[in-house]
């Protein structure tokens, strides 16, 4: 059965074009400030204790290597489906070791079980979500999930409309939708937390106010779960 999607093929056409994913190779302000508060929570949970990790769905390694930055401590392995990815982030950072592996292809994943698992901005590019969370448990104990906010209804529209979006399937799911796929999938929502107030691609002044006000809107309840710009969960074997 195919378990791959298009976009698969664009993303490896984005490294041949660019030497990296376009939003973390020569990335505009907006996408460097996005990123880094996405890394930033990432870090904040993982937890005490934890010796390996793996990046599930590493794509170019950028964002791989930057959790590597922060815990430079940990063992650190990363796999994605775009082999033209995999090779650019193999050849560029290698001090994390870097494989082809499909998540919806159990066969093909590592045999190694890893204390952490990051799935960072990936569940909403393949084509059956639901299994995808539950192999994760093939290759990780905890898993930090996080995901575009679909509570958003802004980034609704900016899915069916934004010519990037369109080419790469982007496509978001509601909280509750993920903590029900989570829970189908074995797992035990430890935490949610809702982040970040960078559109990825925005003009740099509006990116620049955002990044400003950011910590004074992630405090305000009904402002972070609806105008967020992802969501952060956090999932242990149930």
């Amino acid at each position: 059965m195919e378990t791959l999607k298009k976009n698969v093929s664009q993303f490896n056409a984005d490294v041949r074009e660019n030497a990296g994913y376009r939003y973390s190779t020569n990335a505009p302000y907006s996408s460097i400030a996005a990123h880094a508060r996405q890394t930033s929570v990432i870090l904040e949970r993982i937890p005490a204790g934890t010796r390996t990790l793996v990046d599930i769905g590493s794509g170019d390694g950028v964002y791989t290597n930057d959790v590597k930055k922060g815990r430079p401590d940990l063992e650190i392995s990363g796999f994605d489906p775009a082999d033209e990815a995999i090779s650019a982030a193999s050849k560029r950072f290698p001090n994390v070791s870097f494989t082809t592996a499909n998540l919806l292809d159990p066969e093909s994943l590592p045999r190694t079980m890893y204390d952490v698992g990051v799935m960072r901005g990936v569940l909403h590019h393949v084509s059956d979500p639901e299994s995808a969370i539950r192999n994760c448990a093939r290759v990780c104990r905890t898993l930090i999930l996080l995901e575009p906010n679909g509570n958003n209804p802004i980034l609704k529209i900016i899915e069916k409309t934004s010519a990037y979006h369109i080419e790469h399937e982007e496509q978001s799911f509601t909280s509750p939708t993920l903590r029900r796929w989570c829970r189908a999938g074995g797992w035990k929502v430890e935490s949610q937390t809702f982040a970040g107030f960078v559109p990825i691609f925005s003009p740099t002044p509006f990116a620049r106010v955002m990044k400003a006000l950011e910590p004074v809107l992630e405090k305000i309840p009904l402002v972070r779960t609806f105008g967020a710009a992802y969501t952060v969960l956090v999932c242990t074997r149930d």
